[in-house]
């Protein structure tokens, strides 16, 4: 060991005399691991092996010659598996490649990631590309990498990728290597996250001031204080609302009772709907926002107000209601089986309220069976509280044969169970509409206890957790998603407002809304109750500005079913 003090001068001098130089930690292999070696010829697996079929070529002078040329079939992609040292994408700073679109104008393609926490959509990495005309050098952060549910993804475990043509438009792009790059070193004892490179050791290994040495010395500096972290964001619902709801007694259900009935209000103020842990039962109002919140906001219309559809009446039904047949004439593929409890007082969306004012009475026959020939969405709500059921019909319809609807959705109430992947539900985002519906007996006691239903003109083609399904063709990304988590700001003043209307700013500021289906502009779904006053002019004082996007709190992670 050195026996006396030698100069932080005299060790640098060393260093440079020996030809030592400091040595970052690097992943095996080195900083790049190569996932196609297209320079050496290898061509992926895709997703329609006889409809993709890419090739080699040598005449891309942008590529440095040798380029994968891929012409996407509609939704195809181009894959590759991982395992060994390519599993473990957590080692490297970027997913990168070079490529070029020959096309005049942009294209959209996917990168999606699974890995081994990967069990749905949901919880696997997808991230968008565009390309520009022309050559591009495409460089996505592994940090920035996250599922489409806002979960952490297992990135030390990926055990395939695969780049889609997400727009169905058929493009050839001509690829370049694809691979990983950027090991990370890790950070030196003591460094401050976010602050300069950490500093590395140096070997010593001599004649220092006559003494033979061999030892290893580590700079190191003294910097401000990492910052104090954030207080962490736990994910809860409301105690006090189950508390509520347990201590209520159901009334005995002897036969089919309308929303729009005091025996209605007693037997809903009494039932759990849904698990206290569910998406819809959450509560949001501390939730981060989300990176994208202001552009999404604009998006939907910052000076548009904010109004309502009384449009989503239901009936409940005794656990013995006899079931009959629906006859699903547009969606079976995506429908649940019958039959189904539906009564004969079963209301279609807008009844009563929506035919109130009509210059000739209209019947709820009339309605049911559509003799007004107005179409529409007709949505159709049988709840069954007993059992905790509850059936959802678009376009329902009666016919002298019986019913009949374009689609069909059973979910059950004690239960967080999703619909299957990329299945749609009576509602375009794949959720059901019951859980969100403003209902009267809320109202009355001063608080909406749940996330509300919202439609917007224009959502992306993408959709987030508790959303399955999406409805559009659009990619930008600053429209939202199919279950996108829009919340009322904390410090908005709800007092000069009417005690209707504070039920439902509160439950916006507690619980948020998820956009569910493309409609009207910030249109929020509230029972066609003929005891529920005119909203509108009150609720258009407040305009989008006032809202915000969120998303879960770092490491949240979906509730079992």
């Amino acid at each position: 060991m050195l026996r006396r003090a030698v100069s932080l001068s005299v060790l640098v001098g060393l260093i440079t005399l020996m030809g030592l130089a400091p040595t970052h930690g690097q992943a095996p292999g080195g900083d790049k691991l190569v996932l196609l070696n297209v320079s050496k010829g290898q061509i992926p697996t895709t997703g329609q092996d006889v409809k993709t079929m890419p090739v080699i070529v040598d005449d891309v002078k942008e590529l440095g010659g040798k380029a994968l040329k891929v012409a996407f079939a509609p939704h195809d992609s181009i894959e590759g598996k991982t395992g060994g040292p390519s599993a473990n994408w957590k080692r490297f700073a970027r997913f990168r490649f070079d490529a070029v679109n020959p096309q005049d104008g942009p294209v959209a393609l996917e990168l999606t990631v699974v890995h081994a926490r990967s069990t749905s959509y949901q919880t696997r990495v997808v991230m968008p590309i565009k390309l520009k005309p022309g050559k591009n050098e495409v460089s996505i952060g592994i940090d920035e990498m996250t599922n489409v549910n806002g979960s952490a993804p297992e990135l030390a475990r990926v055990q395939r990728w695969y780049i889609l043509d997400v727009n169905a438009k058929s493009p050839t792009v001509y690829f370049g290597d694809i691979y990983l790059e950027g090991a990370e070193p890790a950070a030196a004892a003591g460094a401050v996250t976010g602050g300069p490179a950490p500093l590395v050791g140096y070997k010593i290994k001599g004649n220092v001031g006559g003494h033979n040495v061999n030892l290893t010395v580590t700079p190191f500096v003294v910097g401000p204080a990492a910052p104090a972290a954030a207080p962490a964001v736990t994910v809860h619902g409301d105690a006090a609302r189950l508390a509520r709801i347990k201590a209520a007694k159901m009334p005995e259900i002897t036969k089919p009772a309308l929303f729009d009935t005091p025996e209605a209000d007693a037997i809903v103020s009494a039932l759990e709907v849904l698990p206290p842990n569910n998406p819809w039962n959450l509560d949001v109002s501390d939730w981060p926002l989300h990176a994208n919140s202001k552009n999404i906001i604009a998006s939907i219309g910052a000076a548009k107000p904010l109004r309502y559809n009384p449009d989503m009446g239901y009936v409940l039904v005794p656990p013995g209601q006899k079931k009959v047949e629906v006859k699903i004439v547009a969606y079976p593929g995506e429908s649940d089986r019958g039959p189904f409890p539906v009564p004969d007082n079963t209301p279609i969306e807008g009844w009563p309220v929506s035919y109130a004012r009509r210059k000739k009475p209209v019947t709820l026959e009339d309605v049911q069976r559509d003799t007004l020939k107005e179409g529409g969405d007709r949505h159709a709500i049988v709840v069954d509280p007993v059992n905790r059921r509850l059936y959802e019909f678009y376009q329902m319809r009666k016919t002298d044969a019986g019913w009949q609807a374009a689609q069909s959705s059973v979910f059950d109430l004690k239960s967080n169970k999703l619909r299957p992947e990329g299945w749609t539900s009576s509602d375009a985002a794949g959720l059901p509409i019951f859980p969100a519906v403003a209902r009267y007996d809320e109202l009355k006691r001063g608080l909406v206890e749940h996330a509300m239903r919202v439609t917007v003109v224009k959502t992306r083609r993408a959709y987030v957790y508790p959303a399955t399904h999406y409805a559009s063709r659009h990619t930008d990304e600053n429209l939202p998603r199919m279950g996108e988590r829009i919340r009322l700001r904390k410090g908005f003043d709800i007092s000069g407002f009417s005690p209707e209307v504070q039920a439902i700013l509160k439950g916006l500021q507690k619980y948020g809304m998820l956009v569910a289906d493309n409609g009207l502009d910030w249109a929020l779904s509230v029972a066609p109750d003929p005891r529920i006053p005119n909203l509108h002019e009150e609720l258009r004082k407040v305009t989008g500005a006032e809202f915000e996007v969120v998303e879960p709190p770092p490491g949240y992670q979906p509730p079992a079913e």
